[in-house]
């Protein structure tokens, strides 16, 4: 009768893309339901290795621009900077969650030759 460790009930991902011209945009959005760590379906446990991952969303954004041979993309990864865990270890760098990564951006030039 217990729910599938590791195994969110849902698991929704969802992106538009906006191009113009030179200009192009894409957002993307991830959603993970909360779900449980192990097949006992604790909630938690006193070392933190158990228990249950709470729901998480996640939303990305990118833009790029194309000038002849020359492309600008920049964008960010997790940028609404949502404070979430994926995993519970139960040893390096653990006992207990493993936190991702806070709001990231990135700027990048390329060549086309």
């Amino acid at each position: 009768g217990n729910e599938v460790e590791l195994v969110p009930p849902v698991n929704f991902k969802s992106g538009l893309t906006y191009k113009r011209g030179n200009f192009g945009a894409s957002l993307q959005f991830s959603h993970v339901h909360e779900h449980y760590s192990d097949a006992s379906n604790a909630e938690r446990t006193p070392n933190a290795v158990e228990g249950i991952i709470p729901s998480y969303h996640v939303v990305d954004l990118s833009l790029k621009y194309k000038y002849r041979n020359y492309q600008l993309q920049l964008g960010s990864n997790n940028l609404t900077d949502e404070r979430y865990f994926t995993r519970r270890a139960a040893g390096y760098p653990g006992p207990g969650i493993i936190p991702s990564d806070g709001r990231s951006f990135y700027f990048t030039v390329g060549l086309d030759f």
